[in-house]
Order: C-alpha cells, then sequence, then structure tokens
C-alpha cells in the first residue's frame, strides 16, 4: 500500500502535472462544469461551488501518508493556466486506477497523452504501482484511442457498469503492468 504524502510534479513538452492547489479551482471549473467535458464521467461537479470544494477537499489530505486518492492539476507551461486533471486511486495488491481530462477547447492536439503518459510515469516510477487500468465509457472513443496511444491494452468490457446517479453504461478497461511501462519506447 502506498505510503506517500505528496506526489512530485512531472514535466511534460507542454505541461506540469502537479498536486491540485487552492488557486486552482477557477480554471478547474472553465472546463470541469462544462458539459462536453462531463459527457463521459461519472462525477458531474453542478458549478464552481462544487469543483471549488472538491479541490479544497483534496488539497486538505495531501499530507495523508495514507491516502489513496491522488488529483493532479494539468497546467499548460506558458500561460500557467490549468487545462486538464488526471488521477490515481491505489487499490489492493498495488494497482492504480487512472483517469484524466482535458478542457474541450484543447482536445485533439495532443495535451490528454502528454496527461496520459505523465500519470503512467507517476504511477510506475514514483508510486512504484505493479500495474495501472483506467475505466472509459465504451462512447468515449477519443479516450480509448488515447489509452491505446499510450500503449495500455484493452482487458475487459462491462456491459452494464454503474456510472453514478443511477446510471449503467457499457465500459471499457485498459490496463498495463510495470514490465509493459518499462519496456515502451521512449
Amino acid at each position: 500500500m502506498l505510503t506517500l504524502s505528496i506526489l512530485a510534479s512531472i514535466e511534460t513538452p507542454n505541461l506540469i502535472l502537479r498536486e491540485f492547489e487552492a488557486q486552482d479551482s477557477a480554471d478547474l471549473a472553465s472546463f470541469m462544469t462544462q458539459a462536453r467535458y462531463q459527457r463521459y464521467i461519472a462525477h458531474k461537479l453542478k458549478d464552481d461551488d462544487a469543483v471549488a470544494d472538491f479541490v479544497r477537499r483534496q488539497v486538505a489530505v495531501q499530507g495523508d501518508a495514507h491516502r489513496r486518492v491522488f488529483h493532479l492539476a494539468a497546467e499548460e507551461r506558458i500561460s500557467s493556466e490549468v487545462i486538464g486533471d488526471g488521477f490515481l486511486i491505489a487499490h489492493k495488491d498495488n494497482a492504480l486506477e487512472m483517469g484524466w481530462g482535458l478542457h474541450p477547447a484543447l482536445w485533439s492536439i495532443g495535451f490528454g497523452s502528454e496527461i496520459g503518459r505523465a500519470l503512467l510515469g507517476q504511477g510506475f516510477e514514483h508510486l512504484h504501482a505493479k500495474s495501472m487500468w483506467c475505466k472509459i465509457m465504451s462512447k468515449n472513443t477519443a479516450s480509448v484511442r488515447l489509452a491505446t496511444r499510450i500503449g495500455m491494452k484493452h482487458t475487459s468490457v462491462h456491459p452494464d457498469y454503474p456510472v453514478g446517479q443511477g446510471k449503467l453504461e457499457s465500459v471499457d478497461i485498459y490496463s498495463m503492468t510495470a514490465e509493459q511501462y518499462f519496456d515502451l519506447p521512449y
């Protein structure tokens, strides 16, 4: 089980992935409350206040050495604006669940892949996960392509997966082992 209280920042060519900070609320709310962003996520935040409360709760637990959930902001390196997010959730057997999101205005230009690769790096290189996986609503073809692009393999389909608010959706599971990660080409 993890015993890390704070994750180090990771820099990609265009982004800095780092733990949430209190001042990230406005940037995060600018996209997290959009219907396009919320289309394929289970945990929908309805307004700026809900996003601010979510960020406050995540920042409050950052010093807990036994926490299982890490939420990261994807900050654009030039503007310092938070344009995306990611999360890592520790499960038993040293497996990490991962997920990502990106401001809809910035879809399809490579930022999502940078977030995904950085999450894999955090999980395997810093948190020493044995495996990582993500669940993607089957209709979310962009995230399916992203998972494949970063090297994850399709492992299963769950046709009636509970995705919140009493809804069931078809969900695809993609995964990668530490061995597969360390064998990826640079």
